[in-house]
């Protein structure tokens, strides 16, 4: 069942992700790499104060309800905490924007006063629609929750590509999101509110309160992490350069989800085998979990790092200038979904403050190398900087993904004694293969067109799943796990059984 769960939820992500990919075309096509920048910009200025929303809370919900706490008590605890801190980001933010631009007179280039506002009203949805889906994650409700997630590109994107059509300025786009956020909360809260949710007085606050005080550094820095580079890159350089190192980003979400889909369920699971005290099921579904998480990302992997720039030209508008970080972006990517199980093994097993020293360490060593790498030596504070612009903010967070790679590593050895499966390195063997098939391929097919690129995908796949037969590391055995996975059948009747409880 935690396999079909996992592709479900998998599935449900990469729908979002092709979706939102969709939105990333239009806006490139009609607002221009300029105009795309300034709203990845302001998203992430935005986002850095929305770590306060959160501060490690969604974390002990999930941790609650998955250890059997009870449910209405763990909502509607969660519910206060979540409106609260929701709040406490739309003072930080309005404030800390009228003490930069009013009282110190400073500017926020292209981004205005308007465009902040209607992001802040998008992340306030945003998160007031959270209470519903990280408790769907924590009750392992894998229909509820795509549906709601799944709300936001499905009303985001058409209206994305109509204010497109209509010529509609940013401030317009930005209200495209506003509307999308007003439905995942409408969808997310009849979902929850059909379920056996009754409102009582919550109880739970130190509870929480004690789970989540290791994590709240965790998680400011974990927001942090994700537009730090975005922000450093904007602060010296221009939105067009923001725009070449975001939407390569933009388009490999989709690639990262096949971990972080298997990760969202493994937290609540691991959860609860650990309270069971069945560490031996965490070190044996962690391996299982890195093994088929590798088998479906390599091929992609290897793909994306053999032909970067056809990848970049037909897949992103014939942005060019970010073939010279795809590359890097793939691996980055291949690392964190490879580490993504071991990295929820950690605080599942309650120890959030390993989880929080690993996250201050990745978090300084990529801050470091984003300002050594992105400015130069004349605009760095440091006067080391390198000027490397967007390749350097890619370079930084690579780096910052290898160092958290080894420490998560040696940590979950030390914790629950998991150590990688030595028959991954049969895959490694066969992406080597794919190399070897689809370099000399091109030759006679040139990538020139999306088709060719699905071609391609289908070869690789092939070929990746042939070598690891021959080398008997595929056998009927996955075969049969992947078709029973997605068996439509028994997929449907999950669903049907999941949406008809209460």
């Amino acid at each position: 069942m935690l396999g079909r769960k996992s592709f479900l939820l998998f599935l449900s992500r990469i729908l979002v992700a092709l979706l939102s990919y969709v939105g990333l075309l239009f806006m490139l096509r009609t607002y221009g790499d300029s105009g795309y920048g300034t709203l990845s910009y302001a998203m992430a200025f935005v986002s850095t104060f929305n770590a306060f929303s959160d501060m490690g809370f969604s974390s002990a919900h999930v941790k609650r309800i998955s250890e059997g706490k009870d449910l209405n008590d763990c909502v509607c605890t969660y519910a206060v905490i979540k409106a609260s801190l929701t709040l406490l980001m739309v003072v930080i933010t309005l404030v800390s924007t009228y003490l930069w631009t009013v009282l110190l007179g400073h500017g926020l280039d292209d981004i205005t006063t308007e465009m902040i506002l209607i992001i802040v009203l998008y992340y306030v949805l945003i998160d007031l629609s959270s209470i519903a889906t990280n408790t769907f994650t924590a009750k392992m409700e894998m229909v509820k929750l795509p549906i709601a997630t799944l709300a936001d590109p499905l009303i985001r994107v058409p209206l994305v590509i109509l204010s497109c059509f209509l010529g509609l300025s940013l401030i317009g786009l930005f209200w495209m999101y506003v509307i999308s956020a007003v439905g995942v909360v409408l969808v997310a809260t009849y979902l929850l509110l059909r379920g056996p949710i009754m409102w009582r007085h919550p109880t739970l606050f130190r509870s929480y309160y004690k789970f989540a005080l290791p994590l709240m550094l965790i998680s400011i820095i974990s927001v942090l992490g994700s537009t730090m580079d975005r922000l450093i890159l904007g602060f010296y350089y221009t939105p067009d350069e923001v725009a070449f190192y975001y939407a390569p980003q933009a388009m490999l979400t989709s690639f990262a989800v096949i971990g972080t889909a298997v990760a969202t369920l493994t937290f609540p699971s691991f959860s609860k085998l650990h309270s069971e005290g069945n560490i031996a099921m965490i070190r044996k579904v962690t391996q299982e979990a890195e093994r088929y998480i590798l088998m479906l990302s390599l091929p992609i992997s290897i793909l994306l790092l053999t032909f970067p720039y056809e990848m970049s030209s037909i897949l992103l508008n014939e942005m060019v200038e970010a073939a010279d970080i795809i590359g890097i972006m793939t691996i980055t990517y291949l690392l964190l979904m490879i580490n993504s199980v071991d990295s929820t093994q950690i605080t599942a097993v309650d120890r959030p403050d390993v989880t929080a020293r690993i996250s201050l360490v990745s978090f300084f060593v990529t801050l470091i190398s984003l300002f050594i790498l992105i400015p130069t030596s004349d605009q760095s504070f440091l006067g080391i900087g390198l000027g490397l612009s967007y390749v350097g903010a890619a370079l930084a967070l690579l780096i910052g993904r290898i160092v958290t790679f080894i420490i998560t590593r040696y940590v979950v050895w030390k914790l629950t004694g998991t150590i990688p499966d030595k028959r991954l390195a049969f895959q490694l063997l066969a992406a080597l293969a794919v190399f070897l098939v689809i370099y000399p391929m091109s030759f006679v097919l040139p990538i020139t067109r999306i088709y060719i690129i699905l071609l391609y995908g289908l070869v690789s796949v092939s070929v990746f799943i042939g070598v690891l037969y021959l080398m008997k590391e595929f056998t009927r055995k996955d075969l049969d796990y992947f078709l029973q996975l997605m068996d439509i059948k028994e997929m449907w009747a999950y669903i049907k059984t999941e949406l008809r409880s209460k």
